[in-house]
Order: structure tokens, then sequence, then C-alpha cells
């Protein structure tokens, strides 16, 4: 029997549009602590806020959208979340006002949940069920892409030509991304199955969250935890260990795994069932953060190897827990409630990596100063997620069956 295509028209420009949101994101998000810093002469504490209150702002962009794609249909809050993006960046040209900066970020930010999630939801939808593992695997890759690429590119425009240049770049690629909504075509719901859906839908709580999807979205939730230990803190412990070069090289080596191994991956998935990818990612995960912080034992030499294979076990391990957790969360839930679900299990993720920050920073100090805090910290993870390993097994493992589809 011949299997549907994934790469359609819509799935194709679909994900061209979630590269492209994420790219604005890394770009702006990337280089505005520092021009808060630097230009606006902010303290180091207003400038990472800067920074990391844009995950607020898309949290509850994810959430509205969420209960909203069945009221207003998936294509027209792609429409809405670009629009919201695109007006709040021409916000940073009118003003250096900080709190005035706060809200632009915070507004920004739900803008692009909006538009993230429902292009998430858009994935869903248009990937065939049957290969649904190996399409979000695919339609994933705009992230990783985004997040090799979005932050040198970042990096390198601010310091050779300014903040004001970075904003012109945004504002024109998400002048690209509005014009590509209108290419995207997707089966919306019909009248009536709208009617069914408001009719029957949960009150309180589980209105926002898609109770079938929060075991795997707890999961994302912790591994995002420890990822923001990543995030946060590998630029300065590489440049404590004396090889900022290997810092950068760590994500590229990591972004360069997950395009390696992620056909294989998603067609594992889809063939054999999700212990087969989850076990593997979280002993990778585990190895990866142990050979981290390992390498700060070691001579610069001898680090800089250390951190160049920490960053392939990286993509190798939590490089698989979004795409294949956003699978099992839109999976396992109904058609109505394949938006709830996306931002239900993005919503957790954003909130671990957002939040992660906050509470490392202040364990940070209590494991050693500099570089021995870090590396006790990456040290710490390793079992820490063994620990999620652990709890995912509990929750959600031991209830899966190996797939016969082959």
């Amino acid at each position: 029997m011949k299997k549907e295509s994934i790469f359609t028209p819509t799935f194709i420009i679909n994900t061209l549009i979630s590269f492209l949101f994420y790219i604005v994101f890394y770009v702006l998000t990337s280089s505005i602590g520092t021009y808060a810093l630097e230009q606006l002469h902010q303290s180091t504490v207003i400038s990472l806020s800067l920074s990391s209150v844009f995950v607020i702002g898309a949290l509850i962009g994810r959430v509205w959208t969420g209960i909203s794609i069945t009221r207003i249909g998936m294509k027209r809050l792609l429409y809405i979340g670009g629009l919201i993006f695109l007006i709040l960046t021409f916000g940073y040209y009118l003003t250096t006002n900080i709190p005035l900066l706060f809200i632009i970020r915070i507004i920004q930010g739900a803008g692009f949940g909006i538009g993230a999630t429902a292009s998430g939801t858009i994935a869903g939808h248009v990937v065939p069920a049957a290969r649904r593992g190996e399409g979000i695997g695919y339609y994933a890759l705009s992230v990783t892409l985004a997040a090799a690429v979005g932050p040198a590119l970042s990096i390198m425009i601010y310091s050779a030509l300014g903040f004001n240049t970075l904003l012109g770049l945004a504002l024109a690629l998400l002048v690209i991304t509005f014009i590509l909504v209108f290419f995207v075509h997707v089966q919306e719901f019909t009248p009536e199955e709208r009617e069914i859906a408001l009719a029957n839908e949960p009150k309180g709580v589980e209105r926002y969250i898609e109770k079938s999807a929060l075991p795997i979205s707890i999961i994302a939730f912790l591994a995002g935890f420890i990822d923001s230990a990543i995030l946060t803190g590998m630029g300065s412990f590489s440049t404590d260990l004396k090889i900022p070069l290997a810092g950068s090289l760590f994500f590229t080596m990591y972004a360069i795994f997950i395009f390696i191994s992620r056909p294989f991956t998603g067609r594992l998935f889809d063939a054999k069932g999700d212990n087969w990818i989850f076990n593997p990612t979280f002993a990778f995960f585990a190895v990866a953060m142990l050979l981290v912080g390992i390498a700060g034992f070691f001579s610069p030499a001898i680090g800089f190897v250390i951190l160049l294979i920490a960053g392939g076990a990286f993509g190798l391990g939590y490089g698989g827990v979004a795409p294949f957790g956003q699978a099992v969360a839109i999976r396992d839930s109904s058609k109505e409630r394949i938006g709830v679900a996306t931002s239900t299990f993005f919503g957790f993720l954003d909130l671990g990596v957002g939040g992660g920050p906050i509470i490392l920073g202040a364990i940070i100090p209590m494991l050693g100063k500099g570089m021995l805090g870090f590396r006790n910290l990456y040290l710490y993870s390793a079992p820490a997620v063994v620990v999620v390993w652990i709890i995912y097994y509990l929750i959600h493992g031991k209830n899966q069956k190996v797939s016969t589809r082959s």
C-alpha cells in the first residue's frame, strides 16, 4: 500500500513559516539583553529579564490559541499571531522606556505563541496519521535550524550593524511570513463539527489543558528545565574553560546530529512506538550532561573534544523530546482537541525552559563559584535526567506497547 506523502505544498510552506517565526524569535532574544545592557545602560537583572519575559507572553498566547482553534480557525490564528508579532516589532523603534519594552516583549511573545501554536496544530492536521512521528520530526527541524542559525546571525549583525538593523531583518522576515500564510491550505472544521466541538467543550481547567497530553507534557517540562542549564550556562562555562569556540560548536554539533538522525528516528517512532525513541533519548541526554560536566576536569584541548562529543549526544538526546513529545500529545487527543494538546505540550515545555534559569540562578552559587558551580550543575543534571527517565516510565512508558506497523 502506497504511503501518504508528508511533503505536501502546505506542509513545506508551514514548516518554512515555523522556521521564520523562530528565526525572528532567536534574532531578537539573543541580542535584546546585550542591547539593554550596552545601549540602555540597564542592570544585568533587567537585561536578562527582557530576554526571558518573552516566554511569559508566549505561554499566554499558546493557552489562548489552544482553546480558540476550533472557534476561530487555524489559518486565521496564524495570520493573527503573525500580525501581532509584526506590529510589536515596530514598537522597538519607538521607545527606549524599559517598562514599555517589557510590555512590548510580553505582547510580542503572545503573538509568537499564537502563530507558533497555530503552525504546530496545522502540522498535526496535515501530516498523515500513520506517519505522524516522521512528519512532526521533519517539521521540528525548522526549530532546530533556527536555533542553530538565529543566535549566531543575531550576534554577528548586532556587533557589526547594530540593533536597528536586526529589527529591520526581523520585520522583513515577518512580512515574508505573512505573505506565505496565504498559500497554506488546511481543512478547517465544518460548521457542524465546530458546533459539536463547542457543545462538548470541557469546563474549568480541562478547557485549557488537554488531559491526555499531560503525562508527556510533564516530561517535557522536566526535560526543558534541565535543558535550560545548557542554554543559560554553556557560554559562561566554555569561556571559563578557555574554550569559548567549543560553546558555539556544541550547538552546531547538536543541530548536525538532529539532522542526521531525524529521518531514522521518525520512522522508528512510527514503526516501533514511543519507548524505542524515548529510552535512547534519555540515555543520550544523561550522557551528554555527564560529558559536559566532565569537560571541566580536563585541559582546554581535551575539554574542547569532550564538549563536541557532548553536543552530538545532546542532539540525539534532548533533540528528540519536542518533536516526538508533540507527536504523542496530539496522537492521544481527539481532532478538535489537537490545538489544545499542542498548546498544553509546548506550554509545559516553555515553562520548563523559561522558568529554569530563575531557579538555577539561585542554585548555581550553592554548588560553587564560577566554573565550579556550572560544572557541578551539569554533573548533577545527569542523574536528574535518569530521574526524569524513571518518571517517564511510570506515567507513560510502562503503558506503551511495541507497534506492529511496518
